[in-house]
């Protein structure tokens, strides 16, 4: 049977959006912190018809552009990730079809989903071709640059206090950007997150010829929502992993964990058993070491916060900085 995982964080802790950003453009990493911040208000509280989560993929392609960054840095920077602890061990003793739903971009989705044993054809993630970018044109870098500079001047950090002010400026720049040939190859980039993920276990069902009552899948972000929710509504069994605030409680099960061969047992249970013997396994789950794991379906308000405090800190001693983002 097939379980679906999301990759960054379960499969490995670097955002490598983030440290792309923070490694070759100037300011990037400030930069990528307030565009991810903008990402999360105009999907969760402005909830904008049509917005997916995780398009901060494709907000930053400008900064990426005007700077010079190109594929092989995109690899490059990749060939720093590490594998979460026990990912290689998890898939290696995994009874069952690994797939991978990421908002990477495809030249580190596929890296990592390489190194424990997940073939291509398994990897649905962000293709970015930026080696196939236009040359910015003068007012294309005016655009960009002046953006960067309003960013760190009047958004860094970001606070809640700005967010009215800064989703107006950052609209205005998308807008003007628009217009023009760089904006028109943004436009193109399509990132695998949201209701994207959710059509990846579809097309996951189909490919494999079941039902998605007996799939499972495995995330711990914003981006990962719509997945957990579809797969936990059609009786599949949706686990969060190491998740935020966000992912929690639209899964069945929580693990909070420093490695993922923590998921193991419910997993296997599932795919054994059934759902029911794999909820009723997370119910009377005995702490071992420092993994904790949780009914999310059964879990009072105050449990449920009280997980959610403990993944988040689990989060980020796994994932470090990239712990942080939403």
């Amino acid at each position: 049977m097939p379980v679906v995982f999301d990759l960054e964080g379960p499969l490995s802790p670097m955002d490598h959006a983030y440290e792309v950003m923070a490694r070759c453009v100037p300011n990037g990493r400030e930069i990528f912190e307030v565009i991810s911040f903008y990402d999360d208000v105009v999907y969760f509280e402005e909830q904008r018809e049509g917005y997916e989560p995780g398009t901060t993929l494709a907000l930053i392609v400008p900064f990426l552009v005007v700077h010079g960054v190109t594929e092989d840095d995109l690899r490059r920077v990749s060939e720093d990730a590490t594998l979460t602890p026990g990912a290689r061990e998890t898939m290696r003793e995994l009874d069952a079809t690994p797939f991978v739903a990421s908002t990477s971009y495809e030249q580190h989705a596929m890296r990592i989903a390489g190194l424990v044993g997940i073939p291509r054809g398994h990897v649905y993630c962000t293709e970015m071709p930026l080696d196939d970018a236009p040359e910015p044109s003068e007012e294309e870098r005016r655009l960009v640059l002046e953006m960067e500079r309003e960013i760190l001047r009047k958004f860094y950090p970001p606070s809640d206090a700005d967010k009215e002010e800064l989703v107006e400026s950052v609209d205005d720049f998308f807008g003007r950007l628009s217009e023009t040939e760089l904006g028109e190859f943004c436009s193109k980039i399509e990132v695998v997150g949201g209701s994207r993920k959710a059509r990846v276990v579809e097309e996951v069902v189909d490919l494999e010829d079941a039902d998605v009552s007996e799939i499972a899948c495995v995330g711990d972000s914003i981006t990962d929502v719509d997945m957990l929710k579809f797969v936990r509504k059609r009786g599949g069994l949706a686990v969060a992993f190491n998740g935020n605030e966000y992912c929690i409680p639209e899964a069945d099960v929580a693990v909070a964990a420093p490695s993922l061969s923590a998921v193991l047992p419910i997993l296997e249970t599932f795919f054994e058993e059934g759902k029911d013997e794999a909820m009723e396994l997370a119910e009377e789950f005995e702490p071992e070491g420092e993994a904790r794991v949780l009914n999310v379906n059964r879990a009072r308000q105050r449990e449920l916060e009280e997980f959610i405090r403990y993944s988040e800190a689990m989060r980020e001693r796994v994932r470090g900085e990239a712990g942080k983002l939403g």
